[in-house]
């Protein structure tokens, strides 16, 4: 059974429309007592930071639920002129475009080409910025139920979290608290400044364990507070919709539809079956079925089309994304940023086209791998190159970029233009990692996969692949099983399961390819029974990190126009052997 995708609900001229997030999942792999020590833990991390003069304030429009803990040690508190000193560092120069952070950009910064309703405007606006500062720096985020739910959620499936529940419980107790903390009072009855020191000594503990906690805590408030937080679109100036948004016309998918029903698998046969929707499997896909062959592609992410995109923080983080947003290392030393949707990374990705440096391609060459050193390899990126578009045409560097640009000119060092996957479009977009709606950038939901079902490819959403198949001998692959998992009335993905259709389905095909990504593949073939060595091992990474800078008042807008379309390679091969680093700028979000 075959039905076009159903839309969650219909754009607006003003913008997409909402895609709700399903309800927060239960807490019950933690028991209460241990939910607030982990959110006392939380508040040490983000604390509520006020000023003396505060804790006397009987203002009518208090917010009630801000203060509930102040009577507790709730807050940091500050003597006044230090408060305010700290409001003031806060309402510096501009942090944006429009947002109270700005200050004047109608170029009449002096006063004395001001008239005086221009002057009334911005006392006003410094006013209305004082005070929404006043009241971020004031705000405790770990009290608020939307950043207790989202912490639910990056909660939810980790597999440690039952060694956090342990960590919870030990906390709970007056020995436990002593020897983690070295106080005996347990860490909900410590003020927040308390907290907040036990958090910096884990920090730097010779014991990797608490160095671990510490950085994972930080970082599970950091993302929810960012989601979250009442503040910080009126203190930056951002808006989920963009500018230029428009509704977008896209490829009409037809996605397969199982039907309801039987207690026994679903049943479908195939040519030739890709698991995964991604840039490796968005090729395969376009590449086999123009060669004749019948192909059936299927990933357990769903399609968004330009329409419905971009989305909100928080409803790209749950549909576009795995684990929440990011996925983090058991030492919790790195992040990893995987897709999630139809179309896999490609999806999200920022459109940037490096090809493969000749070093890298020697040294795997070296290692076995002649392919890469061939001009058969070559042959293979020109046609990729050509069928993306990715060029340098078209680029319009904004105001992020174009500074990359001019040091680059100024201190002589290697670097340049990035070329784009955009078919030398401008695609003056900063949301790519919160999905495009442009439909400039050419990622595989764009154009291998639409490509792919010209050519006769059909597809399944919502297909989670559980083990690969193996026929008789043990080693040729005939097929896959998993659960497949429909969407809701009117085509949502929010509802409670019991209204939606799952059902278990068998893909018998000639021929298999996995490509679930390097996250995924390796996963799918152990839970298959393949015993090599190899896998799940020699995985390779490419550590980022972040630096900040403030530029005056130059709008560095860091959600507008195109995410990295300059770059400087003059470190990146600082041993001779293709070791070191790419600067590149990017967006905060």
């Amino acid at each position: 059974m075959v039905a076009p995708l159903a839309a969650p609900m219909a754009s607006s001229a003003a913008g997409p429309p909402p895609i709700p997030i399903p309800d927060v999942p239960s807490r019950d792999f933690m028991r209460p007592a241990q939910w607030e020590t982990l959110f006392a833990l939380l508040d040490g991390v983000l604390p509520s930071v006020r000023s003396a003069a505060s804790l006397n304030s009987t203002s009518e429009d208090q917010d009630p639920d801000k203060d509930k803990d102040k009577d507790k040690g709730g807050s940091i508190i500050l003597p006044e002129e230090e408060f305010e000193a700290l409001v003031e560092e806060c309402c510096g120069e501009g942090q944006g475009p429009e947002g109270p952070l700005s200050g004047m950009r109608d170029g009449k910064e002096k006063r004395g080409e001001m008239d005086e309703k221009e002057m009334e405007k911005e006392k006003a606006e410094k006013a209305r910025r004082r005070q929404c500062v006043r009241a971020f720096l004031e705000d405790r985020p770990a009290g608020g139920e939307a950043f207790r739910g989202d912490c639910v959620r990056s909660l939810v499936g980790v597999p440690q979290r039952g060694k956090l529940a342990l960590v919870m419980e030990v906390l709970g107790s007056h020995v436990g608290s002593m020897l983690l903390t070295g106080h005996w009072k347990p860490i909900t009855s410590q003020p927040t400044p308390i907290r907040q020191a036990i958090l910096q000594s884990w920090a730097s503990s010779p014991l990797p364990a608490l160095r671990t906690l510490a950085k994972s805590l930080v970082q599970m408030a950091q993302k929810a507070n960012s989601l979250h937080s009442r503040f910080l679109h009126d203190l930056s100036g951002y808006s989920d919709i963009p500018s230029d948004w428009k509704n977008t016309e896209s490829y009409p998918y037809n996605f397969i539809q199982i039907p309801s029903g039987g207690e026994d698998p679903y049943e479908l046969s195939t040519d030739v079956l890709i698991v995964g929707s991604g840039c490796g499997g968005g090729v395969s896909a376009k590449t086999l079925s123009e060669a004749g062959h019948k192909v059936l592609v299927v990933d357990k992410g769903y399609y968004f089309p330009p329409s419905q995109l971009p989305m909100t923080q928080e409803s790209a983080s749950h549909y576009l994304y795995e684990g929440g947003g990011v996925l983090t290392s058991d030492s919790a030393s790195t992040g990893v940023v995987c897709g999630a949707s139809w179309g896999g990374g490609g999806t999200v990705n920022w459109s940037v086209c490096f090809r493969l440096q000749d070093y890298v391609r020697d040294e795997w060459a070296s290692r076995g791998l002649p392919l890469f050193a061939s001009a058969e390899f070559d042959a293979c990126m020109d046609r990729v190159w050509e069928f993306i578009g990715a060029s340098k045409a078209g680029l319009r560097h904004n105001a992020r970029n174009q500074a990359l640009m001019d040091a680059l000119e100024v201190l002589r060092w290697k670097g340049g233009a990035v070329e784009q996957n955009t078919a030398g479009r401008e695609h003056y977009c900063g949301r790519c990692h919160l999905g495009c709606n442009s439909a400039e950038k050419r990622g595989p939901a764009t154009s291998w996969l639409p490509a792919a079902g010209e050519a006769g490819a059909e597809f399944i959403e919502g297909f989670a692949v559980e083990r690969v198949v193996f026929g008789e001998d043990g080693r040729t692959a005939i097929g896959v099983e998993g659960l497949w998992t429909g969407r809701g009335q009117g085509g949502t993905l929010h509802g409670k399961m019991e209204e939606r259709t799952q059902r278990r389905v068998f893909v018998r095909a000639k021929r298999v390819i996995l490509a679930a990504g390097s996250m995924w593949s390796p996963v799918l073939l152990a839970k298959s029974g393949v015993k090599n060595p190899n896998v799940g091992r020699h995985l390779h990474l490419h550590p980022t990190n972040f630096v900040s800078g403030v530029f005056g008042k130059t709008d560095m807008t860091s959600w507008e126009g195109g995410i990295i379309t300059s770059y400087v390679n003059e470190f990146e091969n600082l041993d001779g052997h293709g070791h070191g680093v790419k600067l590149e700028p990017t967006c905060n979000l």
